[in-house]
């Protein structure tokens, strides 16, 4: 059993790998996009006065940057989970290949996970060290590099594929989710930003913040590498306690949904059909 275990998650990663290579044009020209996109935010990060009395000083500082990347790149990691996972769910229920995946002998969601979560991990990091190398080419980013960053970090892909699984359960139910989902991540991407101590919001738009995905991972990985906190704390804004309990939840949910999901899949005979 586990030999054949093995040979299918295996070959899932390899399949994910090879499509991952297959879009290597596409991830060429999405590189200069995504450190475009920090460049021209940069200058506008914490200058809310600024730009109210439109007198908006153009210029790069490298403490702004710095906090912008930091909320940004996790943002980046966690969506291209999810839509990776998405569009190559969606490719093989077009194709008719995912019924293999319910002939493993391994649980359908772990076989979808990890054969894509590894590929799209890699894909991430490669745009995420040229968008990083664009950016300082432009400025200097300061950061306290640790190895404790590695904690949240790690625990922020395993919240990411919790929430890639939901996306694929409900891909197989309704296939067209997509607006669905990007409407999601620009919220994610808004509570990631807010979690950054330059913004001033108030109490209820915080605690809602916590639910989000990304934001406890921000405000952690803030402490880590701009406070030069050796560990991050158990509790409050990033606390150990709050990003596993976050993991664990999206996991699980991710877990149900995608279980779920292929079996109303199963029962309507849609599984391989678009």
């Amino acid at each position: 059993m586990m030999p054949r275990s093995m040979v299918s998650l295996g070959n899932e990663i390899r399949k994910g790998l090879l499509i991952a290579w297959s879009e290597r044009v596409q991830i060429l020209f999405e590189l200069p996009f995504f450190a475009l996109l920090i460049l021209l935010l940069g200058p506008l990060l914490g200058a809310g006065d600024q730009v109210a009395g439109g007198h908006v000083s153009w210029s790069l500082q490298s403490s702004r940057t710095s906090l912008l990347v930091l909320a940004f790149l996790p943002a980046m990691v966690f969506y291209f989970q999810a839509v990776k996972l998405f569009w190559r769910l969606l490719a093989e229920i077009q194709s008719g290949t995912l019924e293999q995946v319910y002939l493993s002998p391994l649980p359908p969601w772990l076989i979808v996970a990890a054969g894509r979560v590894v590929a799209a991990l890699i894909e991430t990091l490669i745009v995420i060290a040229a968008t990083y190398g664009i950016v300082s080419a432009f400025v200097t980013l300061h950061y306290n590099w640790s190895a404790a960053a590695l904690v949240p970090a790690a625990l922020l892909i395993v919240t990411g594929v919790g929430y890639s699984l939901i996306i694929g359960g409900m891909t197989l139910i309704w296939k067209r989710v997509h607006m669905l989902q990007e409407a999601f991540l620009l919220l994610v991407m808004v509570f990631a930003v807010s979690a950054l101590p330059v913004f001033a919001v108030p109490g209820w738009f915080s605690g809602l913040g916590r639910v989000f995905p990304v934001t406890s991972a921000v405000a952690s990985l803030y402490k880590v590498l701009i406070d030069g906190d050796p560990v991050t704390g158990l509790w409050g804004a990033g606390g150990l306690v709050w990003l596993f309990v976050t993991a664990a939840a999206y996991l699980a949910a991710g877990i149900f949904a995608f279980s779920v999901g292929g079996r109303i899949a199963k029962g309507r005979g849609t599984l391989g059909s678009y």
